[in-house]
């Protein structure tokens, strides 16, 4: 196995030879520490200022079976990720499902057996990637927002929602912030409930705790006994969520 080139600069790619080949960057700051972090085909190093170019080399290379390892991976959830085609396999309440088009006047989501079907005048990719978010919104308004709510209300903390908003993010599933401010994102409504239910009460339980401490979790619990169970799906599946 070759070694990977690395560029110690703030820019710049370099591709190895490597059995499976990826570009490696790094990224200097005021860090103490180095470390890896692995995106499809991507190696990003962080180190500090001061580190040297052997010290980035040589930790690279130290973690060269790890590195693979982790590619691998990614590169098995990037095949995996949604893509709103037709043909194309969705997840959805944890059953794998095909994506159809099927011509029509009125625009509509329909499950039927393993398909997902999606109803429209004239479908593309771009038509059918609207209709899905419009419905997985309408799905979160009717389901998110009244569940938030009505446990908000069940725990005692209802006056201090100031309000509960449905917004598409890049990672994140839920944000609540200590001015009462929750954010759930609407993709959510890909999973099976239980795993909706959960976030709905990692969120509301933020309201009591804002932190992820001992009290904070034992609260969880008593809502959701099976947390732990939904957490590990979640980072199993959440993959194939984002579209």
């Amino acid at each position: 196995m070759s070694k990977p080139k690395i560029v110690p600069l703030n820019s710049g790619n370099l591709t190895t030879q490597s059995p499976q080949s990826f570009t490696c960057e790094v990224l200097r700051s005021s860090r103490k520490t180095l470390a890896l972090y692995i995106s499809h085909k991507q190696v990003e190093v962080r180190c500090p200022h001061r580190a040297s170019r052997a010290e980035v080399q040589n930790f690279v290379n130290s973690n060269q079976q790890w590195i693979q390892n982790r590619l691998q991976e990614e590169s098995v959830r990037f095949q995996e990720s949604l893509r709103i085609e037709k043909g194309a396999r969705i997840l959805y309440r944890a059953r794998e499902l095909t994506i159809e088009f099927r011509e029509g006047r009125k625009q509509r989501i329909l499950i039927n057996g393993d398909r997902f079907i999606i109803q429209g005048h004239k479908l593309n990719a771009a038509k059918a990637r609207v209709q899905v978010e419009d419905f997985l919104i309408d799905k979160a308004s009717e389901y998110i927002i009244p569940r938030a709510r009505g446990l908000a209300r069940y725990l005692g903390v209802d006056r201090k929602i100031r309000e509960i908003k449905l917004r598409k993010t890049k990672s994140k599933w839920g944000h609540c912030t200590s001015a009462g401010m929750i954010q759930y994102n609407w993709l959510i409504m890909l999973a099976p409930y239980s795993i909706i239910d959960y976030m709905i009460t990692h969120e509301i339980c933020h309201l009591i705790h804002m932190d992820h401490s001992k009290r904070y979790w034992n609260l969880v619990e008593s809502i959701c006994p099976n947390y732990a169970h939904y957490v590990d799906w979640l980072k199993e599946h959440e993959h194939r969520f984002w579209f």
